[in-house]
């Protein structure tokens, strides 16, 4: 498993059922609402920063939306650039033992959709991120705050927001 993919594994790794042996997708601590989501969103952020990936966000859904938990939303340097950071966030959130629901936009790479059920990951280009604005799109929701975020992968919009 390369570095990058080893973010989205948590310390203790998957776990089997012993009576069946089947692979379990809870390998995030669970308490009594499910996975720790909170954690796999910003696993998967820090995973973007691996990949070079700029501007990344993690929205914090709970309670605006049913269908997820958290939207990430992160823009790559151009389209080959967005195609790899999506099909490099599959095979770690596979690795990981957290399977994508649907993956969408891999023909073009303007826009990459991950669906992984409890984090929907947003991946743009950069004129197509401007353009559908999806912070805009859930303005109550609070963006994740995270310490130690590499500073030179922000600021490239000409959007206030990244300012």
């Amino acid at each position: 498993m390369s570095d990058n993919m080893a973010a989205l594994e948590s310390d203790d790794t998957a776990q089997s059922d012993s009576a069946e042996g089947e692979s379990r997708n809870d390998i995030y601590e669970l308490d009594s609402d499910g996975p720790d989501t909170e954690r796999l969103a910003r696993e998967i952020v820090r995973v973007t920063w691996d990949l070079k990936g700029r501007n990344a966000v993690a929205l914090d859904l709970r309670g605006l939306v049913s269908y997820t938990d958290f939207a990430v939303i992160g823009t790559g340097t151009s389209e080959r650039h967005v195609r790899a950071m999506a099909q490099q966030l599959q095979e770690a959130l596979h690795e990981a033992h957290w399977e994508t629901l649907s993956l969408e936009g891999l023909e073009t790479g303007q826009w990459a959709v991950l669906d992984v059920g409890d984090v929907v990951i947003h991946l743009f280009e950069q004129s197509e991120r401007e353009q559908y604005d999806l912070e805009s799109m859930w303005p109550e929701a609070e963006p994740l705050e995270f310490e130690n975020h590499p500073e030179e992968l922000y600021g490239h919009f000409e959007m206030e927001r990244f300012d």
